[in-house]
Formats: C-alpha cells, sequence, structure tokens
C-alpha cells in the first residue's frame, strides 16, 4: 500500500499523466482494467492472491493495455514469473524508484515517469494463449549463391524482445557454427536475471559477455548491464564509452563493430523495439556484404527499430518469428562455409 502510494505520488505529480485506479491485487487490477480501461498500467511480480504473471496473462487476454513492470530487485527464483510476464505481453520491467532523499531519487523518478508515458502510446492487441506454431521450412536465401554461412550471427532488440529471443534460443540446438551476440534493451539490474532465463529453455549455452572472452561457436552472449558489446577480431569486448541513441549497450555498437571486423561474413537480425537503435548498423552491415534481416510488422510488439531500418533498405529479409528461426537454423549449420 505505502508502495502504491507513492506511485499514485510520482505520477499525480506530471501534469500529462493521470491515476484512475489503483489495485491491491491481481484480481483487483483484472477488474479495473476491464472496467476503466486505463492508457497504460504499472505491475508488479508478488500480489495477494493472483500474482503478476496471471493478472498480465487475464488483462492481455480480456483488456489489453500496456503493461509496465515495476519492481524491486528481483529474487533469482522469481526471474522465471518476471520474464514470463513479458511473455504474456509486458512490455518492460522497471526499477521502483529510489526512496525520498536518496541522491537517485529526482533522476529515478524522472526515468519512471518517461518510460511509462513512452509505453502509454504503445498499442498493444489481445493475446489468446495458442499452441507454438508448427516449424516452417526455411525461406529461400536471397543472395546469389554461393553465399557464406555466418562467422558470427548479431542480435539486436528492445520492447517486446525477451519472449522472442526466448521463442528463437529454444529451438536453435548444437551442433551450431556460429556464436551469437545479443543486445537487449533492459533496464539495468535486471540483465542477469534475463540471462538466467533464457538458459533455463535455450539449447545452447548462454552467458553474459565477458570482457576479452573467446567467442565460441554455438554459444550465446548478452551484452551486460552498463556495457556495450562489441568485437575485437575474434574476441568479445566490453566498453564503457558514452550511450548511443541515449542506451548502453546500444544495438548501434554491436552492429557497426560486427560490420567492420566481420563483413560479409557476419549476419545481423534486427527485432521489435521503440526508436531506431542498430537501424543504420544493420544498413551498414549490409553494404559490407553481410546478411540483414528485420521483424515483420505484424509480429512485432513495437515496429520503431525494424521500421527504420526497413525504410533506410537495411534487409535483405522481413521475416515473422517462425522464419527468422528457420533461417537461423539454416545458417548456423554444422561447419562454417557455404549455405
Amino acid at each position: 500500500m505505502t508502495v502504491r502510494q507513492a506511485l499514485v505520488e510520482i505520477f499525480g505529480s506530471d501534469p500529462e499523466l493521470c491515476v484512475v485506479g489503483t489495485a491491491g491485487t491481481g484480481e483487483e487490477a483484472v477488474r479495473q482494467a476491464q472496467s476503466l480501461k486505463p492508457d497504460v498500467i504499472t505491475m508488479d511480480i508478488k500480489m495477494p492472491g493472483m500474482d503478476g504473471f496471471e493478472a498480465t496473462r487475464a488483462i492481455m487476454s480480456s483488456a489489453p493495455a500496456p503493461i509496465v513492470i515495476v519492481s524491486g530487485k528481483v529474487d533469482p527464483k522469481d526471474s522465471g514469473t518476471l520474464f514470463r510476464m513479458m511473455e504474456a505481453g509486458a512490455l518492460m520491467v522497471l526499477p521502483k524508484p529510489a526512496p525520498v532523499g536518496d541522491p537517485d531519487f529526482a533522476d529515478s523518478v524522472a526515468r519512471l515517469i518517461r518510460n511509462v508515458k513512452l509505453m502509454s502510446e504503445i498499442k498493444v492487441v489481445r493475446r489468446i494463449p495458442s499452441r507454438d506454431a508448427a516449424p516452417l521450412a526455411p525461406p529461400p536465401l536471397l543472395r546469389p549463391a554461393p553465399a557464406l554461412r555466418p562467422r558470427v550471427i548479431a542480435i539486436g532488440a528492445s520492447a517486446g524482445g525477451p519472449p522472442l529471443l526466448q521463442r528463437i534460443l529454444s529451438r536453435l540446438q548444437p551442433p551450431f557454427a556460429a556464436p551469437i551476440l545479443i543486445v537487449q534493451h533492459m533496464t539495468e539490474g535486471f540483465t542477469e536475471n534475463f540471462a538466467s532465463w533464457l538458459a533455463q529453455s535455450a539449447r545452447l549455452p548462454v552467458r553474459l559477455a565477458e570482457q576479452g572472452g573467446a567467442m565460441l561457436p554455438g554459444t550465446v552472449y548478452i551484452a551486460p548491464d552498463g556495457y556495450h558489446l562489441e568485437v575485437a577480431g575474434d574476441r568479445l569486448s566490453l566498453s564503457s564509452a558514452p550511450p548511443e541513441n541515449g542506451l548502453r549497450p546500444a544495438v548501434a555498437r554491436l552492429f557497426r563493430s560486427v560490420a567492420e571486423q566481420f563483413g560479409r561474413q557476419a549476419a545481423g537480425v534486427l527485432l521489435t523495439g521503440m526508436g531506431r537503435d542498430g537501424a543504420a548498423e544493420l544498413k551498414l552491415m549490409r553494404d559490407r556484404g553481410g546478411l540483414t534481416v528485420v521483424q515483420d510488422r505484424e509480429s512485432a510488439v513495437v515496429y520503431g527499430m525494424p521500421g527504420e531500418a526497413l525504410r533506410l533498405d537495411a534487409a535483405d529479409y522481413v521475416l515473422p518469428p517462425e522464419e527468422i528461426i528457420a533461417l537461423l537454423e539454416r545458417l548456423g549449420g554444422k561447419e562454417p562455409g557455404y549455405v
């Protein structure tokens, strides 16, 4: 109740926001979402009765609205629920603001308000639980044969990315010839939980990238909190250089680095997300001969990043998730070489 009241006061301090209701249980949140039809909902993980996951799933199937998870430090045992909430339709994870009197209080409040406003503008659709789609055959390659299999695959994602990355990685299996490098925009403090959650269902090993670490074939590397992920030869490089597009890690840094180091021996995939991070650099990858993919509009939660890449003519392929998976399976065949 104390946290709810604090959030009411925080949101009420901004003239562009109006709190239309509060809920102390998941069941109450579902009822209020159905009756009040808010533009955006903030949700915690643990609540009496119905937890945040069940409430998110119920809201997204009955009265869909953008849902932002606002939570304190997540216990590792709760990370599964946290990211299942995103799979059910929650868009973003944000930390609760720092306490009044804390040096970070004003900045943390400003970040929360800014992100809640951004999420309120996203148009969401009803989520109806369904079985996984049947695997598809790989789409035909657009490049003239022979096409080199990539030595590295770089993937960028933002809002809506975690459940999609989980879906992709749960399908790719060894032997897989290339390392996979991922930048997922994630609020600081949640990335380690995110990597652990992905590892639970992935068939390939998943780990946080480390400075100077070797890029091993068939291994997935996640950019850690607060560092750009780049490549230096066949090794990983972490940089604390200034943010790009307001972000660190930035997809732009990863794609540019991969384009410069590997050229036509690289593949880039840009998934759902707000803004334009990585779009111009995906075009650079394509100009350098790399194979490039963007998610299609129909399946993306937010079409900012892939849409900007499409506008720049940065994509060899525009594909739904199942066809992205099929293409990656083909590109990650047993040995680097010709497809």
